[in-house]
């Protein structure tokens, strides 16, 4: 059975006096919005957080901005049975007065973080934002439950997925807390741009000023230092201050999972140039050498290379058609190009992580349709949104994600929106996979364990995949979750009490590199931003087997490739090399998980 969290946790928090803020008490408002100003009511006049206690799994400088700490059991997704009703058509009608009481809620900012967030004073307060509101699954606990049963293959409902439809029936945030939510957003001079297909998420966009008063708090702009390979630092939005929320806002939602500056705008520049091949070279390895090391050539040479099956990634901006066809023609691979969707604001530029898992995950799945989800650059509201609507949409059978986050350095709230998110597409039957990042330590969505985690080993090879050694790489992101207790599937395995990384790797060290084309040229790079597509477009391929014989779609891998048998023996046991904090071993380790994958042998031996 699943672990599931939910104790209380007891946090000293700054609550600021609401009094005057809530004046829909008991009646319908008397103006357009029914609240007064946060100015009016004295909020955000330089009243200073109390410090947050944490418990259970102290750390330095987490990261977290009005989080809940990082005790892995003191998170609770709430929700209510009783929706408030409209009154007179107007849903903020008619609220009781206990229901405005101030409340302490978790948010999704990061706070200063040296190293990582470098505060640099106040946002203006006529700067905009843009931001997202997440929820929980309903009734999460008889859904994780569920997933259990449908992932065991002894039990009667093994693979026994739900539908969509099935999903927003019984577990969807209900509609009516919804609108409610969206109703006193509205009130607050916020615009509701996006909804997300699911409901799990609402983007909003409004200024600073009104961001400030409703939240009781102060936006502050952090340079972000870049996760991606040599980029540079980036403004963003962080706080010092914990939030509060009314409680009808706090009981029905997870919170403020994100806020980040404006989207940028901009046109999109027009390729130019032609279709041709372009060998590289052999000082990089190039899709070939993961047809052989990961001994996917039987499957291919069947005819199972993906059709049927469909794999997707979550993509910042967009990619280089033109350079992902010249890629493609120069390791011999005939496809079509993957089918682009535009979620939220316009797209108006090429971003290198897109390009990369666009080429990488197509490549190795050369029979397989392919989605890249865009979003408009690489911020949390983006990322996070394409996450959730890439697995709503359904339309695909695998989901990758390299735009990783090392864990401490991302508050508690984007941790477990993106895991609400994991926790439906495993019970539609999706695999969601994230590269486990590059710093040797945890990564998020990573550690969420409906994700499975691809870390990395320093592979040595011919350039067709004849394996001369493999080892654990130096810098692949492992360790143990601060977010999520430990799941039934890991309890033989692992000495923790929470969720731990990695579950298995391929090829990711920069000793030994891979192949990608960029902005016309051919260059070669290292990290878990390979791995990670490359094995998402290998599960299409064992889904392509699958179709073939009749079986449904692999789903939620996890608890598969840990406990049963003959799966887990389809793994090779990388038993030498270390990061830092771990090294691998006999069996599961911290680095390369249950090691690197047979494809052909887990094609057949995958219930």
């Amino acid at each position: 059975m699943p672990a599931t969290v939910g104790n209380t946790v007891a946090y000293t928090r700054r609550i600021a006096s609401w009094a005057t803020l809530l004046t829909v008490v008991g009646g319908c408002p008397t103006d357009d919005t029914g609240i007064t100003s946060a100015t009016e009511a004295g909020i955000g006049t330089g009243e200073t957080a109390a410090p947050a206690t944490e418990t259970d799994v102290p750390t330095t400088n987490s990261g977290l901005s009005g989080s809940m700490g990082d005790d892995p059991t003191g998170w609770a997704t709430t929700g209510t049975d009783d929706p408030i009703g409209p009154c007179a058509g107007d849903p903020l009608c008619g609220i009781p007065p206990e229901e405005h009481e101030p409340t302490p809620k978790p948010d999704g900012l990061p706070s200063p973080l040296p190293g990582v967030y470098d505060d640099q004073g106040p946002a203006p307060l006529d700067n905009g934002f843009r931001s997202l509101m997440g929820f929980p699954n309903r009734q999460r606990e008889l859904l994780e439950e569920r997933v259990a049963r449908i992932y065991d293959p002894d039990d009667p409902e093994f693979r026994e997925y739900l539908s969509v439809d099935e999903w927003m029936a019984d577990h969807a945030p209900r509609d009516a807390d919804v609108q409610l939510v969206k109703a006193w957003l509205k009130s607050r001079n916020f615009t509701i741009n996006f909804d997300a297909k699911n409901r799990l998420l609402i983007h909003f966009s409004g200024s600073v000023k009104d961001f400030n008063e409703t939240f009781a708090t102060e936006l502050h702009i952090c340079m972000r230092k870049n996760p991606l390979h040599s980029g540079d630092p980036f403004p963003v939005y962080c706080t010092l201050d914990s939030f509060t929320l009314p409680k009808f806002i706090a009981e029905r939602t997870n919170g403020l999972a994100t806020a980040d500056l404006p989207a940028e705008t901009g046109t999109l520049v027009k390729e130019i140039g032609e279709v041709h091949e372009d060998y590289p070279g052999d000082q990089a390895y190039g899709p070939p050498a993961f047809f052989g090391a990961y001994n996917m050539i039987p499957l291919l040479e069947a005819g199972y290379d993906g059709k049927g099956s469909a794999v997707g990634v979550v993509g910042a901006g967009t990619y280089h058609s033109i350079d992902l066809q010249i890629f493609w023609k120069s390791f011999g691979i005939d496809r079509a190009l993957p089918t682009r969707v535009n979620l939220m604001e316009p797209v108006f530029e090429r971003i290198t992580e897109t390009v990369l898992d666009t080429q990488w995950s197509t490549s190795l799945a050369p029979g397989a349709d392919a989605y890249v989800y865009e979003g408009p650059d690489a911020r949390n509201t983006a990322l996070l949104f394409a996450w959730n609507e890439a697995i709503g949409d359904n339309k695909i059978d695998v989901l990758s994600t390299s735009f990783a986050h090392r864990e401490d350095a991302e508050a508690k709230t984007l941790r477990h929106q993106y895991d609400e998110s994991a926790l439906m597409g495993a019970a539609i039957g999706m695999t969601l996979l994230s590269a486990s990042g590059d710093s040797a330590n945890p990564d998020t969505p990573c550690s969420s364990p409906y994700v499975t985690c691809v870390g990395g080993t320093n592979l040595v090879a011919t350039v067709d995949g004849k394996i001369h050694s493999e080892t654990a790489w130096s810098q692949s992101g492992s360790g143990q979750s601060k977010s999520f207790a430990l799941p039934y599937w890991q309890e033989a395995d692992v000495a923790s009490d929470t969720r731990s990384m990695c579950d298995l790797a391929l090829s990711a060290s920069p000793e030994n590199p891979m192949w990608m084309r960029r902005w016309t040229n051919w260059e070669h790079y290292g990290g878990t931003s390979f791995s990670s597509p490359a094995f998402a477009g290998m599960v299409a391929v064992i889904n392509s087997y699958r179709i073939a014989h009749g079986k449904p779609r692999v789903g939620y891998l996890n608890p598969i490739i840990y406990l049963h048998g003959p799966t887990r023996a389809a793994f090779r046991d990388i038993t030498k090399g270390a990061t830092k904090y771990w090294p691998a071993g006999v069996g599961w380790d911290y680095p390369t998980g249950l090691g690197a994958p047979d494809i052909t042998a887990l094609a057949e031996v995958i219930p």
